[in-house]
């Protein structure tokens, strides 16, 4: 590990060119191969006869004897580090005092997780070990309390699951960070895979699974939970479940999505025990997950079986005006069960007044305006080469004085004659064409598209046409006057390009809740983070949903890559919601 000065690590720029071009190799290759070399697979072929008393050491641990047991869960940590660390410290605190954002109830004093649970994408954008240490582990290790004493019996647990981008490397980094018994600042880490069950008091249990990317749960971690449910379990105990992924949501807002059927075809056969394999029935009453960004709770009975979104560990904030009012419930087999929405942060109206952001595209996302502007400059090069082979001179001096008509004459002609030209714009139109979301279950998402590729093409007409009208015309033929030319249009272009894909996201989010990925990220939002705390006693589970509505942006940071001094002010942090009581009799 380089012991050089350590930088606080910026929010992942998704709009970043290079950014954009990673991510889609990085999908390709761990999609195309994933499944040729599925490290659950060979995590269970690995497995020792020592794992197999793990639960009955955990159990000794966290359920034995206990009267209660504290749960802490953050997903969707380790980008910029004023968010992470935020989150970090928060979870860190020994005791945490939350009152409701309105002030008009006490206060409530939360403890410290005896175990904390990470639920995916631990990291980003890719899972190599330096950004690992550098957006995970530092600004974890650095959160706790470094005087605080610990025991064996004392140390904080960590357990994580593995999301998309822990995933891109074949998860082999995140075997190394999670899967070796190693310190992560208070914590401990004790999983020997990355899916697990753990028991709670008062036969309460967490199970957490791995889908890889977006795959079918592997035969043997369907073998591992068979194996805990037969073996450890009894009849009737409760199920906290927690995944990679709000498939409650996904089924309602994405085209084709498998996620939900994946999720009930696991809740059918090991919880409900549908088809008669464990030979006993348990009762769920939790499903926590993380993968959106924000906080969200879906529930039918205030008290009963809850749908907990809490993605807010440290990315970009996910907006949640396009959320569902309802979606369908994983514990019924009947497609008109419907459970409610009760409660999103940021409220809806923060969202929309957040997502007019894109209206800033260009000046929140430089470099894809860059990006842009370079692609003017080659189309502008093209065009005046092709110009030069036919008559010589500069070729928007034929433009200058006349209509438009004529002047989109003169392209038909360029475009028939160059080829080179035809399949470069035909290029750029594709390129914004096929941008669209094609997961959007909205109907006009193809035209929406469509009209925006139209009037990305349209633009760069009109930026020529604008130009030859100007004066500047007058300066073509000195180097400082060709190059003043070029420059103005490659910059006006590029920004003008960057807008339009501001206003696009922005129409095409608001009015047919497409991009939800996209616009959100583009904000590059490091606010509105949350995570959960549950506490488990013997009348049932009370959830404090904790909610981060301005990060600390002002850590002052010294130290080196091996270890980290923060330094700054305290800051504000609410619970979302007033606590949720999930009561035994009601699930």
């Amino acid at each position: 590990m380089k012991d050089s000065p350590y930088k606080k690590a910026k929010m992942t720029n998704w709009f970043q060119p290079t950014m954009l071009l990673n991510i889609a190799l990085k999908s390709v290759i761990s999609g195309t191969f994933g499944n040729y070399a599925d490290r659950r697979e060979l995590q269970a072929a690995l497995g020792t006869k020592d794992e197999e008393a793990d639960p009955g050491r955990l159990r000794e641990r966290l359920a034995a004897g206990k009267k209660e047991i504290w749960v802490d869960f953050i997903c969707d940590t380790g980008d910029g580090f004023n968010s992470t660390y935020s989150v970090a410290k928060k979870a860190a605190q020994q005791i945490l005092s939350l009152q409701s954002e309105d002030g008009k109830d006490a206060p409530h004093n939360t403890r410290r997780g005896d175990l904390l649970v990470l639920g995916g994408d631990e990291v980003y954008p890719f899972p190599t070990l330096d950004t690992y240490n550098s957006k995970f582990r530092l600004p974890f290790d650095a959160a706790g309390d470094r005087t605080e004493k610990f025991t064996d019996a004392t140390r904080p647990l960590l357990f994580a699951i593995p999301g998309n981008h822990d995933w891109y490397d074949g998860l082999g980094n995140f075997m190394k960070l999670f899967c070796q018994q190693r310190s992560i600042g208070i914590w401990q880490t004790v999983q020997k895979r990355s899916y697990f069950a753990i028991p709670l008091p008062h036969n309460y249990w967490i199970w957490a699974t791995d889908i890889q990317l977006n795959s079918n749960i592997d035969q043997p971690q369907l073998d591992y939970f068979s194996r805990i449910a037969k073996t450890e379990m009894q009849e009737g105990d409760k199920i906290i479940l927690v995944t990679a992924e709000p498939a409650w949501v996904y089924n309602e807002i994405r085209k084709n999505d498998q996620s939900f059927d994946r999720l009930e075809f696991f809740i059918a056969r090991h919880i409900r025990d549908e088809y008669g394999i464990i030979g006993k029935k348990f009762r769920l009453a939790v499903n926590i997950t993380g993968d959106l960004h924000h906080y969200s709770r879906y529930s039918a009975t205030e008290n009963g079986h809850q749908y907990i979104t809490s993605g807010g560990g440290g990315a970009f904030l996910h907006l949640t005006h396009n959320l569902p009012d309802a979606v369908e419930s994983l514990d019924s087999r009947t497609a008109a069960d419907k459970i409610a929405r009760k409660k999103v942060f940021p409220e809806v109206a923060d969202s929309k007044a957040l997502l007019l952001g894109n209206l800033l595209f260009p000046v929140k996302n430089p470099a894809f305006t860059g990006l842009a502007a370079l692609v003017y400059l080659y189309l502008f090069w093209l065009f005046q080469s092709h110009h030069v082979a036919l008559t010589g001179g500069f070729f928007l001096e034929g433009f200058t004085g006349i209509s438009t008509a004529r002047f989109f004459e003169t392209m038909a002609v360029y475009f028939l004659g160059g080829p080179s030209l035809a399949i470069s714009i035909g290029a750029l139109f594709a390129g914004f064409w096929l941008f669209v979301d094609r997961v959007s279950t909205k109907a006009g998402s193809s035209l929406i598209g469509l009209l925006h590729a139209l009037c990305q093409t349209v633009m760069l007409f009109g930026t020529m046409y604008w130009l030859a009208q100007t004066t500047l015309m007058d300066y073509w033929g000195s180097w400082w006057g060709n190059a003043l030319i070029v420059l103005i249009f490659s910059t006006v272009g590029g920004t003008i390009s960057s807008l339009l894909m501001g206003v696009y996201l922005y129409l095409s989010n608001l009015l047919l809740s497409m991009h939800e990925d996209e616009s959100s990220s583009s904000l590059a939002n490091p606010d509105f983070k949350n995570f959960i705390r549950m506490k488990i006693h013997d009348k049932g589970i009370d959830i404090y949903p904790i909610g981060i509505k301005k990060v600390q942006k002002d850590w002052k940071v010294t130290g080196t890559q091996k270890q980290i001094t923060v330094e700054g002010k305290d800051f504000e942090t609410i619970l979302i919601e007033k606590p949720i009581h999930v009561l035994d009799h009601m699930l």
